[in-house]
């Protein structure tokens, strides 16, 4: 996606707000705490509003004009265990391993 970190927040809540409505939209709070160059980020919401998220996500197939998917790849209590397995799954971290095992 060729826009810069502000802009795919901005339309990333706009899809979220079609999907989840404005009341859900509030009840959900959702943020984005982390993103990556290889396209993952880390969206954090209100405790008890994920699977709502989880599925407004699953529906959004355009952002900004591009089409896209957004597929769940973990759920946690902790950003902190979120982001420890995004730098462990991360392509960088995965050519580090293959490198190890050479």
């Amino acid at each position: 996606m060729d826009c810069n970190a502000k802009e795919f927040q901005s339309s990333l809540a706009k899809a979220l707000q079609r999907y989840l409505g404005e009341f859900g939209y509030i009840d959900a709070s959702p943020r984005i705490i982390k993103t990556t160059d290889f396209g993952t980020f880390i969206l954090r919401v209100a405790r008890g509003q994920e699977r709502k998220a989880i599925l407004a996500l699953a529906f959004i197939k355009e952002l900004n004009g591009t089409d896209t998917g957004i597929y769940t790849l973990k759920t946690s209590g902790t950003v902190l265990t979120l982001s420890d397995y995004v730098v462990k799954t991360s392509p960088m971290a995965e050519n580090a391993r293959k490198m190890d095992k050479d």
